[in-house]
């Protein structure tokens, strides 16, 4: 009974599959990141940083959008009064995110103009920090860091462009009296190929 049922299921799962509009997504893009906490005595700015990657959009109107993304995120903390002690560090990533979305205008091979909004979450698996003049390493970060997005795109022919905000979910820091979470600004451009 139970191998009928998986049977039934796994069969149902690749009908859907097939009948599904699928779009690869490669993509570029720039993310504006800072996180939700700052140390005593200092201000935080957010640096430019990019990801590259790309998604597999599965639906029309309604659908869901897994990707992976190689990710580059920073951050930059300046003392007060103290200029030496400022601070930069890169975050290296690979991003996961799992967005389900829904096609207000468009969502048909047909249409050359869409507009989507979307959301769901994120796994940032931190593979390198790169830091600046401190003592900071890979140690001292948690290697998963979980986030929630929520976003919107516009699609022209076989372009798009999707826009977001990340809010994390999870510590950035292993031992953080803070509780900093990476809050992050996006943004994607990249091409639709259509299947």
């Amino acid at each position: 009974m139970k191998k009928t049922l998986l049977t039934l299921t796994l069969l149902l799962g690749v009908i859907v599959f097939v009948q599904a509009q699928v779009e690869i997504k490669p993509t570029f893009g720039l993310n504006f990141s800072k996180l939700s906490d700052e140390p005593d005595n200092f201000n935080q700015s957010s640096r430019v940083g990019y990801q590259l990657g790309g998604t597999i959009e599965i639906g029309k109107k309604l659908y869901f959008e897994p990707g992976i993304f190689w990710v580059k995120m920073g951050s930059e903390l300046a003392h007060d009064t103290a200029s030496n002690l400022d601070y930069k560090t890169d975050i290296n990533a690979l991003h996961i995110p799992a967005f389900v979305g829904y096609q207000i205008i468009g969502g048909d091979k047909e249409n050359i103009f869409g507009l989507r909004v979307f959301g769901g979450p994120t796994l940032s698996w931190v593979t390198s920090i790169k830091a600046d003049d401190t003592k900071l390493n890979k140690d001292d970060f948690n290697s998963m860091i979980w986030g929630i997005d929520a976003g919107a795109g516009i699609d022209l022919w076989i372009l798009f462009l999707d826009m977001g905000y990340e809010w994390g979910l999870s510590e950035v820091f292993k031992d953080d009296p803070n509780n900093a979470k990476n809050n992050a600004f996006w943004a994607n451009i990249g091409v639709r190929i259509r299947f």
